[in-house]
């Protein structure tokens, strides 16, 4: 028997080729980079699996990339999210003063969750919004770059 060869695309492919078509879109630089920004934002903060439902109305009211907003919000993934959040908390909690929370079965009462809470919260604004200033002008610069190179309007 003949082997076919297979004509599904590899998850990495798949991101390649939607970084190409966002990178490619008619939109402004300035538009792709908000984009993917707003997504970055919405991704960072601790939205807890709706960061696109979240970006995707953020990147229409300030006309950012829609699908730049998208691609944005993978900043944060199973692989990536424990470590976000674990250096949010610190970042809020040294902001705060708070002190540390030893590792016991005391942390789950009601006033040590707030106190995670608010130090996450606290750490996650300070840093979506490093990571969105970023992002905004990293990427405006990317693809600026790259529509010369490749030559699109």
């Amino acid at each position: 028997m003949k082997k076919v060869p297979s004509t599904k695309k590899s998850w990495s492919q798949k991101t390649k080729d939607f970084i190409k078509k966002v990178l490619r879109t008619k939109d402004s630089p300035k538009k792709i980079a908000l984009g993917l920004a707003i997504g970055v934002f919405w991704g960072i903060t601790p939205t807890f699996g709706f960061a696109i439902l979240f970006s995707l109305p953020t990147a229409f009211l300030f006309k950012g990339n829609k699908l730049a907003a998208i691609l944005g919000t993978f900043v944060a993934n199973p692989f990536t999210t424990p470590f976000i959040y674990a250096f949010e908390y610190k970042i809020g909690q040294l902001i705060l003063k708070a002190a540390p929370l030893p590792l016991s079965w005391d942390i789950f009462n009601l006033e040590s969750l707030l106190n995670i809470s608010k130090s996450l919260l606290v750490g996650s604004i300070f840093l979506a919004i490093g990571l969105t200033l970023l992002t905004y002008f990293l990427v405006l610069q990317i693809v600026i770059r790259y529509r010369a190179h490749h030559r699109i309007e």
